[in-house]
C-alpha cells in the first residue's frame, strides 16, 4: 500500500482475492490509533470494516481480532455482533479482550483502569444477550435492565466468543465462558512452542473451573 493505510477499495480486493484461494477466514484488529514508527497512518473503524466485508464476501469467517470491550457499551457490541452476524449468514467470531493499549484509550477518552473488572462485566452482558437474548446487570462499570436481544442474530446460541488475554484471570474467564482463545505472540517468541506455557496455564483454569479443555480451540 506504498506506507499508507489501505483504502476500502484495497481492502475488498485482498479480501476477495483471500476467499478465491482458500483462506478460511479474515480478521480486523480493532484499534484507534496506530503505534509503530508510522504514527501518522491510522486504522479504520474495526466494525464498519467488518460489516462491509460480511456484506462483500459468502465464505470466509470473520472477525475481529480482538475487539476491546472498553470502546463500546457492552450491550451495543452483543447487538453489533448479532447484525453482522445476520448480514454475514452465521460467520461471525465475536473476539473480544480487555486491551492493551494505553495510549489510544486516554487519546479517545476511554478509561484504562481495572481492565479485567471490566471487562468481566461487560463479558456478562454480552454472553447473556447473545446466548440468553437479554441481560441484566447492576455492576460497578456497567449498568443493563432487560436489555434484549431483538431481532435475534442468525444462530440461537449467538456467534462463538473468543477470547484474548493471557493474564491469569482472563484465562479463568476464557477457561468458564469462551468458544475459542487466542494466544498473541507478535511481541515476543512466534514459534509455536512459545505457546506452550500459556496452553499449560489455559488447561490447569480448565481443570479448576470443570472443563475439558478439549472445548476449546486455540488459535494464535
Amino acid at each position: 500500500m506504498d506506507g499508507q493505510t489501505p483504502r476500502w477499495t484495497d481492502i475488498l480486493a485482498m479480501a476477495r482475492r483471500a476467499e478465491e484461494v482458500g483462506f478460511d477466514s479474515l480478521w480486523v484488529s480493532d484499534h484507534l490509533t496506530r503505534f509503530g514508527p508510522v504514527v501518522k497512518l491510522g486504522p479504520w473503524e474495526c466494525w464498519s470494516l467488518l460489516a462491509a466485508l460480511a456484506a462483500t464476501t459468502s465464505l470466509v469467517e470473520l472477525g475481529p481480532l480482538v475487539s476491546s470491550t472498553s470502546f463500546r457499551e457492552p450491550a451495543l457490541l452483543a447487538k453489533m455482533a448479532a447484525t453482522v452476524d445476520e448480514i454475514s449468514g452465521g460467520r461471525l467470531v465475536l473476539g473480544i479482550g480487555a486491551g492493551w493499549r494505553e495510549a489510544e484509550y486516554l487519546a479517545f477518552g476511554y478509561p484504562f483502569d481495572h481492565r479485567a473488572s471490566r471487562f468481566e462485566e461487560a463479558l456478562t452482558i454480552i454472553r447473556g444477550m447473545l446466548r440468553e437474548g437479554s441481560a441484566d446487570l447492576s455492576g460497578r462499570y456497567y449498568q443493563v435492565s432487560n436489555a434484549e436481544l431483538r431481532p435475534p442474530g442468525p444462530r440461537p446460541a449467538g456467534p462463538p466468543i473468543m477470547m484474548g488475554g493471557s493474564g491469569d484471570r482472563m484465562l479463568r474467564l476464557a477457561a468458564r465462558h469462551a468458544d475459542r482463545w487466542n494466544c498473541w505472540l507478535i511481541f515476543g517468541d512466534s514459534r509455536p512452542s512459545a505457546a506452550i506455557p500459556f496452553l499449560d496455564r489455559l488447561n490447569a483454569a480448565c481443570a479448576e473451573v470443570g472443563r475439558n479443555s478439549t472445548c476449546l480451540l486455540y488459535t494464535s
